[in-house]
């Protein structure tokens, strides 16, 4: 949410304090007998700043009727922010057009608000080519998270009554102990026990956020949130910021983890390896007393 400047959805804008912000449907317009009535009607159910929806029938025909609409409610009455919205077709090139479209009429302030279906690809597309769209609607792909339907999370013993304890499944080992993991400018991630003394103006990033299923921090706002996400943003590497393919930045072990994993396991191997002998004894047992003997059966 910290990436967005409103929302359409009421609910959300109320209970997280975001610009309600919208349009019409395309459903809206062809209720009317002309474009131009729709626009109109809208204009003036939805004083200050509107955003009138285009392509509909024929999108350079759309611009030049909200045009025409927009520059007759005035600047008063138009407020600022009012936009024309692109739903449809090549985005960049009507972009290009709507623009020039809007200030041979006199409206350099009004604003070209571009959707449909667009995810952080197409958006990056256009911003690259360097497409005169202000706002960009984006819905579909954050409701239904498209790129990652599911999230395959577990939880992961570390530690028990004091005892360090770890996995040694296959491609799925875990690392024992308690843990915190310290970042400082320039340096990898270093992910270290608990207890550990930080590096060198090294910050500590896990917080205790939930004890006995109770919340232990405030909830932070929204402009928290978002100082926090942009701080935390450009502090990773340029490589790791890139849309398409990102190159993502691996913490290494501290030195105590790394010597507590190797114990552990050595631990764990003994403990296994000891009670393989065991049965194999035990089971050594059993053959010797079922063997029959020269005189036959017992």
């Amino acid at each position: 949410m910290v990436g967005f400047a409103g929302t359409s959805n009421v609910a959300a804008a109320t209970a997280e304090g975001l610009p309600a912000i919208g349009t019409m449907a395309h459903s809206y317009i062809e209720a009317f007998a002309a474009q131009e009535d729709a626009f109109r009607a809208f204009a003036r159910a939805h004083p200050g700043p509107v955003t009138l929806l285009v392509d509909t029938y024929d999108t350079e025909a759309g611009v030049r009727v909200a045009a025409r609409v927009l520059r007759d409610l005035g600047d008063a009455d138009r407020g600022r922010g009012s936009a024309v919205r692109l739903d449809s077709g090549d985005l960049g090139d009507l972009a290009v057009r709507a623009r020039g479209l809007l200030d041979a009429a006199g409206l350099p302030d009004v604003r070209i608000v571009a959707s449909s279906g667009l995810d952080e690809y197409s958006v990056d597309e256009l911003v690259r080519s360097g497409a005169p769209i202000d706002v960009y609607a984006v819905g579909t792909h954050v409701g239904v998270s498209a790129d990652a339907p599911y999230l395959d999370s577990a939880y992961k013993l570390v530690e028990y009554d004091g005892r360090p304890v770890m996995k040694l499944s296959s491609a799925k080992v875990t690392a024992p102990g308690q843990k915190q993991v310290f970042r400082r400018p320039g340096y990898d991630d270093v992910i270290a026990l608990r207890d550990e003394q930080p590096p060198a103006q090294g910050t500590p990033l896990l917080v205790t956020a939930m004890e006995e299923g109770r919340r232990t921090v405030e909830r932070p706002t929204l402009d928290e949130s978002r100082e926090r996400f942009a701080a935390d943003l450009a502090a990773l590497p340029s490589a790791a910021r890139s849309i398409r393919n990102p190159l993502a930045p691996r913490a290494r072990t501290s030195g105590q983890l790394a010597s507590l994993t190797e114990h552990v396991r050595r631990r764990i191997e003994d403990e296994v390896g000891a009670s393989e002998h065991r049965r194999h004894e035990q089971s050594a047992s059993r053959t010797r007393r079922s063997v029959p003997g020269r005189g036959g059966t017992r």
